[in-house]
């Protein structure tokens, strides 16, 4: 390995080392008691080579977004989409949705707090919040064609599809929510009601 790859790992691995340092800290201390100074400390670094590596806090946060939603969710949404995909009833896909949800929620307690921080706090260059109001509609799309799949099989009775799947979005986010603030939530519990409610209610 050339010496120019080697510090090329090596900023790479502290560049995710004060990533990793951001979240512990903001799932612990919150969008305002996290700083700069915070995040070096738990990373084990100097201040100043956070700035080496990071144009500023929004940049970082920004790394911290891209981190938990691009690469921690998108491997949950493709373990998630092959459970779904194997479930051979609309109820069992439906089932498999919901379960595997809140599953994914329940091993990430601490990407969800730090995300619960950012998502509403995080902001451009032009001091609009950095999550769009639009950036669920692919979510809430791919939900209602699980209600969509059922009343065309006959399993689930006919259903505003957008609307049950915004309902129930609701319901999983609220989950992310209650499960950050209280240590003690059951989310196996949760999801166990959760899912018989929604197959009584969308059932032919």
């Amino acid at each position: 390995m050339n010496a120019a790859r080697k510090v090329t790992l090596t900023q790479e691995v502290r560049r995710r080392r004060i990533i990793d340092a951001a979240i512990d800290c903001l799932a612990r201390d919150g969008w305002h008691g996290t700083t700069l100074a915070a995040i070096a400390a738990e990373a084990g670094i100097s201040r100043g080579l956070i700035s080496y590596h990071f144009a500023g806090r929004n940049d970082l946060y920004e790394a911290v977004l891209e981190t938990v939603v691009t690469t921690i969710f998108a491997e949950g949404s493709a373990e998630m989409q092959q459970r779904i995909d194997s479930a051979q009833t609309a109820a069992a896909k439906l089932q498999a949705y919901i379960e595997g949800n809140l599953d994914f929620i329940g091993a990430h307690r601490r990407e969800m707090a730090a995300l619960g921080q950012v998502m509403p706090n995080l902001r451009g260059r032009d001091g609009a919040l950095h999550a769009s109001p639009d950036a669920e509609e692919p979510i809430i799309a791919g939900t209602a064609l699980l209600f969509e799949f059922g009343s065309s099989t006959g399993e689930f009775r006919a259903v505003d599809a957008r609307l049950t799947a915004y309902t129930l979005r609701r319901c999983i986010d609220g989950a992310a929510l209650k499960i950050v603030a209280d240590p003690e939530f059951d989310i196996d519990a949760y999801a166990r009601e959760l899912t018989s409610l929604f197959l009584r209610g969308v059932r032919s």
